[in-house]
This record gives C-alpha cells, structure tokens and sequence, in this order.
C-alpha cells in the first residue's frame, strides 16, 4: 500500500500521481490529533439536532480551531507536494461516524459533489479514531482517477450519507484497497 511518512515528499507525488491517493502517516502530533477529537465531541454536544455524520462546511468554514487545523504547515507541505502553490480551503465535513448507527458512504468520486472546472483539487482524509474493516473505514481503488469522472446515480433506498453513488455495475471491489 502507499504509505509514506512526510520525509519522501517526492515519492508521495509519484505514488499519488499513479493510484489516485496515497496514505501519509505520522503527520500530525498525537497533541494536535487529540484536540480535533475533542472539538468533534465539542460539535457534536453543540449541535443535538444534526446527525454526527452532518457537521459540514456552513458550520466549520469560520471555525478558529479548523483554519488554524487546516493551516498547519504540514498539511499545507503535503497539498502543495501534490497539487502545487496554489492551494484553497474549498470544502470541509466532519464525518463522525456512531458505532452501530453511522450512516453508510457507496461509492463515490468526490469530484462529482463539487462542480469546479478544472478538477485540480485534493481530498485530504484524518482518521481521528481508529480506522478498520469491521468498523468501516474508507475503501479507495487505485488507478480508478484514471478513469475521469464517472456518473453518479441518486440512491436513497438505504441510509446513505451522500444520497448518490456511482453505479455498482462499475466499481470493481475485489480491487479496492481499506485505508
């Protein structure tokens, strides 16, 4: 799998180029990872009346803690390394997901929420708790940027966080990969 540390910031561009995502661990200090954790449980006592999983941007784009999150030189080293100079805070979620209850995610291309032209933008993904198969982490498939974006069908015959999917018919699962 594509996992790097931020020290091989030109292998983290070719591996990012190649598959369409790649994993950077360790970027951030356990002090830092800690206070997001708490600002989500934060939120979430804050807001009773949205689902965990609907903290989005309308409530965090003026955040102090979330522009000084987002602006953390590090993250900014690791958006510029793939994408160049030029970066833009564009969109953010908070997706806390409830054990038992978590709303699912299909699958998806990001791009197709966003509507921007050219598609020169990054999703940069933080696991504040633990990630696994049986909790249900992101799955991604590698090498599927490669295929542009591909249409998104509305899906609302199961609890579905994003209300659309791409066509089961495309994805391949057997090649997806648990991050």
């Amino acid at each position: 799998m594509n996992e790097f540390s931020l020290s091989n910031l030109n292998e983290i561009k070719e591996a990012y180029d190649h598959d369409g995502f790649v994993i950077v661990r360790d970027v951030l200090d356990t002090d830092l990872v800690s206070e997001l954790d708490r600002h989500i449980d934060w939120l979430i006592e804050h807001h009773p009346d949205l689902r965990p999983e609907r903290l989005g941007h309308w409530l965090i784009a003026e955040d102090p803690f979330w522009i000084r999150f987002i602006s953390d030189q590090r993250l900014l080293d690791v958006a510029s390394t793939l994408i160049g100079p030029n970066i833009a805070f564009f969109a953010a979620d908070y997706i806390a997901k409830p054990p038992r209850d978590g709303q699912a995610v299909s699958w998806h291309q990001d791009a197709n929420y966003w509507g921007l032209e050219p598609m020169e933008v990054i999703t940069v993904w933080f696991a504040v708790s633990q990630s696994t198969c049986e909790n249900g982490c992101v799955r991604v498939i590698p090498g599927s940027h490669r295929l542009g974006p591909v249409d998104h069908r509305s899906q609302t015959d199961t609890v579905n966080l994003l209300n659309s999917e791409v066509d089961p018919a495309v994805v391949d699962e057997r090649q997806a990969v648990d991050v």
